[in-house]
């Protein structure tokens, strides 16, 4: 298998689309022919194993009609396919995350005592340059794994594919992260405001909130509807708190104003003014490391 191009990969819709080579070679001795050159013989006249993809959602397939046979009877047939394909993606670490891409081979109508598929790994591996941005990818893997159904206690003889893709992290330090930091620095700033002027303070806090809660919506839909929390939903979820954070500390500053302490109420807001964004910062070495 020779993959020419990963095209994308869409982890909301747990797929990824891929432009791919594949070439199966097998001996059947019944062909066998006094050559010297190659035989090219119709498809549909000769025993083929019916190869299929598993996991394949939707694709473009360019198949032969005929195949290549040598003197010995060694056939060669070669097939490309661009289309969808799914995989279980583990998002626990989004957007820090590395991915297994998987293509399953399958002998349809075959047992394991009839066909039996073996990896080139002579003949397996990828371009050099792909059209994907996003994603730093790994060398391409074939191994041997039949496909179990276990209900029905069928075992298929197949191939799967693995590629390894690891997200380049600058798109989303760049502008979800980035604008999660500057509403949490909006929100640090009512710190910078006179104590007395609770109305500047609370009005600031609560837009903050908004906002908030506004970027959440847009980072939603970078991702499924998943049993789990990942990486960027502890951090959006650490910022809003970090925002109502804010909003308390306002409230026990002005609590203390409004009692006639003010050198208490100063000192409360100094020391919320310097400790209030480390909490933040440690948040967000979570995330990028």
């Amino acid at each position: 298998v020779y993959v020419i191009d990963l095209l994308s990969i869409h982890g909301a819709d747990q797929a990824f689309s891929a432009d791919i080579s594949t070439h199966f070679t097998w001996k059947d001795a019944r062909l066998a022919h006094a050559g010297p050159a190659p035989r090219i013989v119709a498809l549909d006249s000769i025993w083929t194993p019916e190869i299929i993809i598993a996991n394949l959602r939707s694709a473009q397939t360019e198949v032969p009609n005929s195949v290549e046979v040598q003197p010995d009877g060694t056939v060669d047939t070669y097939q490309r396919i661009t289309g969808s394909f799914t995989s279980h993606f583990d998002l626990r670490e989004f957007p820090n995350d590395t991915q297994t891409l998987n293509i399953q081979f399958i002998a349809r109508g075959h047992t394991m005592s009839e066909v039996k598929l073996v990896q080139d790994s002579q003949r397996t591996g990828r371009a050099a340059a792909l059209t994907l941005s996003d994603w730093s990818v790994g060398d391409i893997t074939l191994e041997a794994q039949p496909y179990v159904i276990p209900d029905k206690g069928i075992t298929i003889p197949g191939l799967n594919m693995q590629v390894g893709v690891k997200r380049y992290v600058g798109y989303y330090a760049g502008s979800i992260l980035a604008s999660a930091s500057i509403i949490i620095s909006m929100a640090w700033l009512v710190f910078w405001i006179p104590p007395v002027a609770i109305n500047p303070r609370i009005s600031v806090s609560v837009t903050s909130m908004l906002t908030l809660i506004a970027h959440r919506f847009v980072v939603q839909g970078e991702l499924p509807n998943l049993p789990y929390l990942t990486t960027m939903d502890y951090f959006l979820l650490g910022s809003t708190l970090m925002v109502l954070l804010g909003l308390v500390e306002v409230v026990i500053v002005f609590r203390a104003l409004n009692s006639g302490n003010e050198d208490k109420a100063l000192k409360l807001n100094r020391f919320f003014r310097w400790s209030y964004p480390i909490p933040f910062v440690v948040l967000l070495a979570y995330v990028l490391l």
